[in-house]
């Protein structure tokens, strides 16, 4: 297939495949917002729905009893049926007539939708539907019996509505009389359901709880404050139809504008490359069928730039083979020395700062000798320690070995890094300024090279040995690069804690900072403007942060110097399924079979 009809190919491909992958996303998107206002409007007025129950329900608790207890109404109703003899038929029929006008008023100034007066056997004395008077209801009669409480679901039933049933009683000389009022729940629906464009409405008894369809969203409410009230919500989908058939024609019209774009630029594309890349695949089948020779390129800067690579490449290829087979014997062992030479280097120079503090502090008969000795040759002895795990674990493994996580005091750790780095190196310009390291400075003692500023942090779980070698590096390298270009080198060392449980660690120099051109490089293995390093140092730091499951980077101080920030999780690292890849080069063991 020719370059031309590839580029038509491709782009056409791109156009397509993007325009479908965005058109899909945006629309299934689109129909996932659409759906979740949906579920979000159903939800307000499943929370106004309880709201106003709620409501409805507190105030219809307290509305009857206070006419049960002293109501003249009730209680000349009582005295009536009483005079009955608790018979309602034997009541004076001008009594009951009174009785029965008063019971719509009451319903009325009450606000209910229906009340009842009930003599104990079930027959309505009074209510405001007037075709309910002298009717017997056992219902009723069961429900004045029962004490008086919170309001009751009356579930629907032909014809009717469901509704918020109510009552209290009087019983005295063994008459009992009670009043039943109810309102409503329909209304309360209705209203919530227009404010919030839902439809709502109560489930009736017995019937099967619909479900959601292309037409509606239908979900069933259920209210913990009114046992046994189900509420079907209902929202129809017909504005989801609309929106997405209107995105379906913008994002066709969007797609065959961007295909006919992408054809136009292939087209345009395939003639200005296709010409001198072809001439130049004739040039290279010749190079390579016969001697080696020099091919020119034409047609563009891209394709003389090819065409210089590959005649470089032909130029490197009989040096390359010459020199390959001795490069792949010695490179494993070499960057094996230079890696052990590298991390030995830190600890032997804090361990020389000590032993040299040591010695000016006898020479002087210092009386912080003794207070020094213990704390240097202790630290000596755990730094000559280290050497001897760092050289055993190459020896053994010729890799970084996986952190080993214990609860640590990240501010004691930097406290014993600074107090090896302290110390003005011999023959350094010396202050009487004070330290906030406590480093072991006293009155008139040089003011310490490293300084370390801590707020309160919990301890951190971490490799002890690794965070030591970390700081070691950053604090060694700070000193170096400040030492080179001043005769007062300094390094501050900063700890304090960071949101989503986290520490920063900062360490600033007052050196020139790191080149511009060694920034994007600066962390890469090998990467260093010393004349004697080896680059390993911030690629290991890195690689021990990141194994941390924190992070490290540098930029450069508004006055100068160098600032390295290392963020680390006081959990200590994400548990992995798998430990980190390898990225040291092994040592070759003495009887392993050559290639």
């Amino acid at each position: 297939m020719s370059l031309a009809a590839r580029l038509l190919l491709a782009f056409g491909l791109v156009a397509i495949i993007a325009t479908a992958f965005v058109g899909l996303t945006l629309r299934e998107a689109s129909r996932e917002i659409i759906e979740g206002g949906f579920a979000e409007r159903i939800d307000a007025a499943h929370a106004g729905v309880r709201q106003q129950l709620a409501w409805e329900a507190d105030a219809l608790r307290d509305l009857l009893p206070p006419l049960c207890r002293h109501d003249t109404f009730v209680d000349k109703a009582h005295v009536e049926l009483e005079r009955a003899k608790g018979d309602p038929d034997a009541m004076d029929p001008g009594s009951r007539i009174a009785l029965g006008r008063l019971v719509p008023s009451q319903a009325k100034a009450l606000r209910l939708d229906e009340l009842s007066l009930v003599a104990g056997d079930g027959s309505v004395l009074g209510a405001e539907d007037a075709a309910r008077i002298g009717a017997r209801d056992k219902r009723l009669a069961e429900l004045i019996q029962a004490p008086g409480g919170a309001p009751r679901l009356r579930p629907a039933k032909a014809g009717a509505e469901p509704s918020l049933e109510v009552h209290c009683a009087l019983s005295r000389h063994g008459v009992t009389i009670g009043l039943v009022g109810a309102r409503r729940i329909g209304p309360v629906l209705a209203r919530i359901g227009e404010a919030y464009h839902v439809r709502l409405t109560a489930a009736r008894e017995g019937e099967l709880a619909p479900r959601s369809s292309e037409a509606e969203v239908v979900r069933v409410l259920h209210f913990a404050e009114i046992p046994g009230l189900d509420v079907v919500a209902s929202v129809p989908r017909d504005p989801l139809r609309q929106a997405l058939a209107r995105l379906d024609r913008a994002i066709a019209l969007t797609g065959a504008t961007v295909l006919a774009i992408a054809v136009a630029m292939a087209v345009v594309l395939a003639r200005s490359l296709s010409r001198p890349l072809v001439a130049l695949a004739r040039e290279t089948r010749e190079v390579m069928s016969g001697a080696p020779r020099r091919v020119e390129g034409r047609g563009g800067r891209e394709i003389a730039d090819l065409a210089a690579a590959f005649n470089a490449t032909i130029d490197e290829l009989a040096a390359m083979r010459k020199r390959l087979a001795a490069t792949e014997r010695i490179a494993a062992r070499r960057e094996v020395a230079r890696q052990i030479a590298h991390e030995i280097k830190n600890p032997l120079a804090p361990i020389r700062a000590a032993v040299e503090t040591l010695r000016r502090l006898r020479q002087r008969d210092d009386p912080a000798f003794d207070d020094y000795f213990a704390e240097a040759t202790s630290t000596v002895l755990n730094e000559v320690h280290r050497i001897a795990n760092i050289v055993t674990e190459f020896t053994q493994f010729a890799r970084l070995p996986p952190p080993n996580l214990t609860p640590i005091d990240l501010v004691a750790v930097a406290r014993g890094v600074i107090t090896l780095h302290a110390a003005p190196a011999s023959g350094e310009a010396t202050s009487g300024a004070g330290s906030t390291s406590g480093a072991g400075a006293t009155s008139g003692a040089p003011s310490p090279r490293v300084e370390l500023v801590a707020d309160p942090i919990p301890e951190v779980s971490a490799d002890r040995d690794q965070l030591i070698q970390v700081l070691t590096n950053l604090v060694q390298n700070g000193l170096d690069a400040a030492s080179a270009v001043r005769r007062d080198p300094r390094v501050s060392v900063t700890i304090g804690p960071l949101p989503n449980d986290r520490v920063r660690i900062v360490v600033r120099d007052n050196g020139p900072g790191v080149a511009e051109e060694m920034v994007p490089r600066l962390f890469e293995p090998y990467a260093t403007s010393k004349e004697k390093g080896t680059g390993l140092g911030l690629a290991i730091a890195q690689r021990i942060v990141f194994e941390h499951g924190g992070e490290i980077t540098y930029r450069k101080a508004k006055k100068g110097g160098a600032v390295f920030e290392i963020w680390l999780p006081i959990a200590g690292p994400p548990l992995l399924e798998k430990p980190l890849g390898d990225t040291t080069v092994r040592p070759r063991p003495p009887d392993a079979p050559r290639s």
